[in-house]
């Protein structure tokens, strides 16, 4: 299916996404992303150190895209979710991902500025180039509700049929309530099976930290019975600067190990 240019102006506009998948128990999976496109197709490229989550993904049946979030977008921005089967190119010396993603990562993630924003960056942080890029074969398109602000969540539920359903929701009732009642931002009426719920935070507009958390159960009706609640539901204190050195070592050593190990 060709993604048209609507949707592919509100993938361009928006800033943050959520990805969402099926495992290979058939359970759904989701996570907050930075949303690229490569060519006509939605993709994410993640760095080595994430290389155990996109070979997952890559054995994944059925994925979603989704850009629900209104923040920090631009003029074309429209929330939307894109579904189809993903499809993983490793991309070891990062040659694709400079050519073709790099400018785009640039402009919507800024803590990658401190790393690749220059020549010389690049060659100090040779280990940040290297991607695993997941791209998606898009078989549908769907229109779900803005998370204005931020608020809401997105859902991801298990069909029968081995697909996923993916929407944007809000929890009509007071917070901490169970079991969770959710309402379609888009008046849509849920799927029911295994589900999980996806929230998450970000600081402005630096997004130095991003904070997501997840609630799962099974989901009829509308109503998800909880099985696993998050402890966090709010974006995670300021780092301070010993921190966040150690953060950036941290993945830096995750990047190049992993890239060991793919060239052994």
């Amino acid at each position: 299916m060709d993604v048209g240019t609507d949707v592919r102006r509100a993938i361009q506009a928006a800033t943050v996404g959520e990805l969402a998948w099926l495992d290979r128990d058939g359970r759904p999976q989701a996570r907050p992303v930075t949303p690229l496109l490569l060519g006509d197709r939605p993709a994410v490229a993640f760095p080595y150190a994430e290389v155990g989550l996109a070979r997952q993904l890559a054995t994944a049946p059925d994925a979603a895209l989704v850009v629900s979030d209104d923040r920090l977008t631009g003029r074309t921005w429209r929330p939307v979710a894109v579904a189809g089967r993903p499809r993983l190119t490793e991309d070891r010396d990062g040659a694709l991902f400079v050519e073709r993603l790099l400018d785009q990562e640039l402009r919507k993630y800024p803590p990658a500025r401190a790393l690749i924003d220059s020549p010389l960056l690049r060659r100090e942080h040779w280990w940040y180039l290297p991607r695993l890029i997941v791209a998606l074969e898009v078989v549908s398109a769907t229109a779900v509700g803005a998370r204005v602000g931020g608020a809401g969540e997105v859902l991801a539920v298990a069909r029968d049929d081995q697909h996923l359903y993916v929407d944007s929701v809000t929890r009509p009732d007071r917070e901490g309530a169970e079991p969770v009642r959710v309402r379609s931002l888009a008046g849509r009426l849920p799927a029911n099976g295994p589900a999980v719920l996806l929230g998450h935070d970000f600081s402005a507009p630096d997004l130095e930290r991003w904070t997501p958390w997840t609630t799962r159960g099974e989901l009829t009706d509308g109503v998800l019975a909880v099985t696993a609640a998050p402890v966090r539901t709010a974006l995670a204190p300021p780092l301070g600067l010993w921190r966040r050195l150690t953060r950036q070592r941290r993945l830096a050593r995750a990047c190049q190990d992993a890239l060991d190990a793919a060239a052994r």
